[in-house]
């Protein structure tokens, strides 16, 4: 199957008033210089694999700030295209006043067809990968990066685990009121049963999908890294169950066992006020050579293996979804030396869709360029 792109509308979103732009399917080139949408543009596209920016904290960081005076809307709208059919995609932000500090409140709806539906209904019509200078993120980041990484990929195949991962935090966030509660009085033990049966049943679902999912990633990236490195180099990543006096290591967990592990931590939640066990504080190690990337690896050796994972992500999606994800590559080329950005030109040629943006045009590949859709931005507006 092939599923693209076929047209892209923003209104007032970031720095675009007006923006209306169809894109063919094999390679698009949006050049520009920083700070004119480049990446604004990606992100919205974005937006509609996952239902969310996968970089502002509050969704006010998303409309246009010269539309704020009118307290108006922002909307990220696209006709996406499998085979013969024809899909709308829409988010749409209402603005109303507040007292917050921006002076406004933004209320997201999501439709489908015109439709109205929820936000995990838009995940997994429209898969993508986006490449960022920020995926060192991954590498370097906090663990609430790396959890959030795989996420959003697991999320996008599999239904059951954005519910899962849903009820999860609400059912965290229950505990955690229990917990505090009971340091200043008595709270049932029954009450607490209730709780930690609960997290124990999502707990360990969601942490036996992050395992099997970094197993495959690790079965992908592999083969992709040595070819991509050009040297001996293995890369490989294990899924870190991080425990009050230990951290395992890759191992599944059934429900009894998260459950005994809850009581163990017990004494420390309730001095804390937060559960300390879960896949809420899991980690994701990366390692190149046996070595933890984080702590060993070059900043060079770091690039090759987050660009190795990225496109293993666009591997699996493309294995388990049995159609081409939509590759985003924002502004990275140029952060390549000749011979992987030749490799990466090389793996786009197999996906049905690409977006690249760069602010250096001269560092595409001419193999690439000759052949790709150009537009070039310009303070929010396009043009050929």
């Amino acid at each position: 199957m092939a599923i693209f792109i076929s047209s892209l509308s923003l209104t007032n979103f970031r720095n675009y008033s007006q923006l209306d732009i169809e894109f063919p399917t094999g390679a698009t080139l949006v050049h520009g210089q920083n700070g004119h949408g480049k990446s604004n543009l990606l992100e919205a596209i974005y937006m509609l694999a996952i239902a969310k920016s996968q970089r502002s904290i509050t969704e006010r960081d998303l409309i246009r700030k010269e539309s704020i005076s009118d307290i108006s809307y922002s909307k990220i709208s696209s006709v996406v295209k499998e085979n013969n059919d024809s899909t709308k995609l829409e988010i749409h932000y209402q603005c109303t006043r507040s007292d917050n500090s921006d002076g406004f409140t933004a209320q997201k709806y999501i439709r489908v067809n015109n439709s109205p539906k929820k936000s995990s209904d838009l995940i997994g019509i429209l898969n993508a990968v986006i490449f960022t200078v920020n995926d060192l993120d991954i590498i370097y980041g906090r663990p609430s990066d790396r959890r959030k990484y795989l996420d959003i990929l697991i999320s996008q195949v599999d239904k059951e685990y954005l519910k899962f991962l849903r009820e999860y935090s609400k059912i965290t966030t229950q505990r955690n009121h229990l917990l505090k509660l009971k340091r200043n009085q008595h709270i049932s033990p029954a009450e607490m049963e209730f709780w930690d049966d609960k997290l124990s049943l999502y707990g360990s679902y969601l942490i036996n999908k992050r395992i099997e999912m970094v197993k495959k990633l690790t079965e992908i990236s592999e083969p992709i890294h040595r070819d991509m490195s050009g040297i001996n180099e293995t890369l490989d990543c294990i899924y870190q169950i991080k425990t009050q006096k230990e951290s395992l290591k890759c191992k599944k967990i059934d429900q009894k066992t998260f459950k005994e592990t809850l009581r163990q931590c017990l004494s420390r939640d309730i001095a804390l006020g937060s559960t300390t066990f879960g896949p809420h504080r899991d980690d994701l190690i990366i390692r190149i050579n046996k070595s933890d990337a984080n702590r060993y690896a070059s900043r060079g050796q770091s690039r090759t293996a987050i660009l190795s994972l990225k496109l293993a992500e666009a591997q699996f999606l493309k294995e388990s979804r049995l159609s081409s994800p939509v590759l985003l590559l924002d502004d990275i080329l140029s952060e390549l030396d000749f011979v992987r950005r030749e490799k990466i030109v090389e793996t786009i040629r197999h996906y049905e869709q690409c977006i690249i943006t760069s602010a250096e045009p001269d560092s595409i590949p001419s193999s690439l360029f000759e052949n790709s859709n150009t537009y070039r931005i310009n303070q929010g507006a396009i043009s050929w």
